[in-house]
């Protein structure tokens, strides 16, 4: 399953502001459809929908692909569990303690 890395959109977007010299009101004159609480969600790394995600994108010129990530967490099943290393049965002896 794929994945959204909210924290570095927020990054990016943060350095893009940045470097156009926006603040948040000033980015939402230039972009009138964002506002500010959107602007403040993105750069702190808070999941946004998929649509001001790309609205954002447009307008700071990112690319919503680099922040996609394609890489699946390990499925655990009962086969891959039973083909994990396990260490082998030792037998131990204990001596009994000299008194």
């Amino acid at each position: 399953m794929a994945d959204f890395r909210f924290d570095q959109f927020g990054d990016a977007l943060h350095a893009r502001l940045e470097q156009l010299g926006y603040s948040f009101t000033r980015a939402t004159e230039k972009w009138p459809d964002t506002d500010r609480a959107m602007l403040s969600r993105a750069v702190a790394g808070k999941p946004l929908s998929a649509g001001n995600v790309l609205l954002l994108c447009e307008m700071a010129g990112l690319d919503p692909f680099a922040f996609l990530v394609r890489e699946h967490a390990r499925r655990v099943t009962m086969k891959t569990i039973l083909d994990q290393a396990v260490t082998a049965p030792v037998s131990r002896e204990t001596g009994r303690a000299e008194r």
